[in-house]
């Protein structure tokens, strides 16, 4: 029975990162799956991504960018929208991962990695979904009801757990048989373990005199030679007309009856339902559900307890009984005092030990505690209807004829100057507009000198138009309006440059045979020595700061060399380079070298997945993607990329 089924056992949970995959590989020597849950390939129809026989459709990209997205909201506890992950390329990180995954997979099938029956057997037998909550035996029909809940199919669940059990066996053959020369740790435990004795001073900034006032001829010449940093851009001016139903909600006034009337027609879904945080460890028997509930009363975390187990915790934050979809564990646990635990208990698929967590209590509406609330939903619907009537009035105005500040005085509203601003909403004073939004920007910066704009919507209840009144290209800021910022930054940089002479002419004397002492004395320093300074304590020196600790550790013995200090800088000298203790380098090296030998297995790893997306030409599209999430795709450059070997798409 279990030979039918054997790829019914995907557990969503289970499943890694292919990056944390390898990570485990090197340091634990233990190895996981794929990376995301419920990725099956049922064709390349309408493949997001696609790498030779493998690849993920829409509505399977659709599962595991929801699954994310939940993953994400858990741990910054609060919602993320699918538009603020795409704008800050988290869906293509995510598709370039999936797409390693599936390349790899398609090249281990083509080299004939092809786990036998029972090795993905032995993956069923690990899940505890697969098992009666009666019997504690395997379960044909529990198992295909729970795969049937998440949509999934016996077809589509034998393919993932084959590539991961393929996946997870190539690791452990890469793992095992790979072992760097000991000569590779020998070297790193010399470099470690070296003494570094280093003298310095710190030459104080006082010690280099102030730059006179700067003129005119000398600020512009400044500019001219940063032309590049500080050259304006683009702005442009325009006259705005809109009709935004935010800022009209001020202006609108709520008959009492109709609160009323709202009330009556919203009366339960203004009532506040109770929710509560539970935590549930699935079990395979009732032993071990009571295993687990003891722990868990004893302060054990549940991650820790679920992970001894092989499995990970199911945690309903802030859910309504409805909300949790295993109706008879919510009964169960909105049956429990806040603090209780219970294992085991029986749920719908399966047994599990409970935690309650915490208890929000819910509430039954009424008219006074719900008047805020439907007055601000009954304004804004007005504002928004308003909004909409003022700018037909507008529109029609404009279709016969008139001009944008024409048609805005016939409906009754105000144009205003907007700008200049650049193309990103930014005015001279450095500062964003609050009259601006990207699609205004975008249509005023599209837009040509003088030319009206049509009206055009800004968003839910906001609508626009604009007419461009000025362009001014860019250019250098004006001397007289910037004089204070370009003399302090000219300041500053005739400032750095003297004293950077200065500590110059200072390492000069020091080449020259000059003692450190006498230099320090020159400049009224104290001359610190620092003997055997390691690289495997260098954490103790940090606050010496990166490009000291650089320089001790890239010197040769003699070099002198410079670098910033917290109060001015650093002029210093590498004394000697001394071998560290030869037991303790020997030791190091025993113990290091297994590290050596995982870095290598992870660059191979490394390597090998950059080669199978290359090898076999893996494909992402990226516009399906972003439609399958339900985020507009109008704005894209292409509709298909191709994935690249360095995990980006072209």
């Amino acid at each position: 029975m279990t030979g039918s089924l054997r790829s019914t056992a995907r557990n969503p949970v289970a499943i890694a990162l292919m990056g944390l995959l390898m990570l485990v590989f090197l340091l634990l020597g233990v190895s996981g799956g794929g990376k995301f849950a419920d990725i099956f390939r049922q064709g390349a129809g309408n493949a997001v991504v696609s790498a030779g026989a493998h690849s993920l459709n829409s509505h399977d990209y659709r599962r595991i960018f929801d699954s994310e997205v939940q993953r994400l909201e858990q741990q910054s506890q609060q919602p993320v929208s699918a538009e603020v992950l795409v704008q800050n390329g988290f869906d293509q990180q995510l598709l370039n991962a999936i797409a390693e995954d599936e390349a790899e997979a398609e090249m281990l099938s083509r080299a004939g990695i092809d786990p036998a029956p029972v090795l993905v057997d032995a993956e069923i037998r690990k899940m505890p979904v697969a098992f009666d909550r009666v019997t504690g035996k395997f379960s044909e029909a529990q198992f295909v009801q729970a795969l049937q809940a998440q949509g999934l199919t016996v077809s589509q669940v034998e393919a993932e757990l084959a590539d991961e059990v393929a996946s997870k066996h190539f690791g452990y053959a890469l793992e095992a048989g790979l072992h760097a020369p000991l000569t590779f740790a020998a070297v790193a435990a010399v470099e470690g373990l070296e003494n570094r004795d280093v003298t310095y001073f710190i030459l104080d900034p006082k010690t280099v005199p102030a730059p006179p006032a700067p003129t005119d001829a000398q600020l512009m010449a400044f500019m001219k030679a940063h032309a590049a940093d500080l050259t304006r851009p683009e702005l442009r001016t325009f006259t705005l007309v809109r009709f935004s139903a935010a800022a009209l909600a001020a202006t609108i006034t709520i008959d009492p009856a109709a609160v009323e009337k709202a009330f009556a027609a919203k009366k339960d879904s203004l009532s506040k339902a109770e929710t509560r945080t539970v935590v549930e460890i699935p079990v395979r028997s009732a032993a071990q559900g009571q295993a687990a509930a003891a722990r868990l009363s004893k302060g054990e975390a549940p991650n820790a307890v679920a992970g001894s187990m092989g499995v990970e915790p199911v945690i309903w934050t802030d859910k309504a009984q409805t909300d949790i979809t295993d109706r008879r564990l919510a009964a169960a646990a909105f049956s429990m005092k806040a603090g209780e635990i219970r294992g085991p208990v029986q749920g719908d698929v399966g047994l599990a030990a409970v935690k309650l967590v915490k208890v929000t209590p819910g509430g039954v509406a009424t008219l006074e505690n719900s008047r805020t609330k439907l007055e601000a939903d009954l304004r804004a619907e007005a504002a928004k209807n308003k909004a909409y009537e003022l700018s037909q009035k507008f529109d029609d105005a404009r279709q016969a004829g008139s001009s944008v500040a024409d048609a805005a005085s016939k409906a009754g509203v105000t144009a205003v100057s907007v700008g200049p601003l650049t193309a990103q909403g930014i005015g001279l004073d450095g500062k964003p507009s609050p009259l601006v939004n990207d699609k205004i920007l975008k249509s005023a910066f599209g837009a040509g000198p003088g030319e009206d704009t049509d009206l055009e919507d800004a968003g839910p209840g906001d609508y626009f138009a604009l007419h461009l009144d000025k362009i001014t290209p860019p250019a250098l800021p004006p001397l007289a309006q910037f004089r204070p910022q370009l003399a302090k930054a000219w300041t500053t940089e005739q400032f750095v440059t003297a004293l950077k002479a200065k500590a110059d002419g200072l390492m000069a004397q020091l080449r020259k045979g000059a003692s450190m002492e006498a230099v320090a004395s020159s400049v009224g320093a104290n001359v610190v020595h620092q003997v055997g300074m390691q690289r495997v304590s260098a954490e103790q020196f940090k606050a010496m700061g990166r490009d000291f600790l650089m320089g001790v550790f890239t010197a040769k013995a003699g070099d002198v060399f410079a670098a910033p200090a917290p109060n001015g800088v650093f002029v210093a000298r590498l004394e000697a380079v001394r071998p560290g203790d030869l037991r303790a380098m020997a030791r190091a090296a025993q113990m290091i070298a297994p590290r050596i030998s995982q870095a290598f297995a992870q660059n191979l790893l490394d390597s090998v997945r950059a080669a199978s997306r290359r090898s076999v030409k893996t494909t992402i599209n990226l516009a399906m993607a972003r439609q399958a999430i339900g985020v507009d795709t109008s704005t894209l450059p292409k509709t298909t990329t191709v994935g690249r070997p360095d995990g980006k798409a072209k």
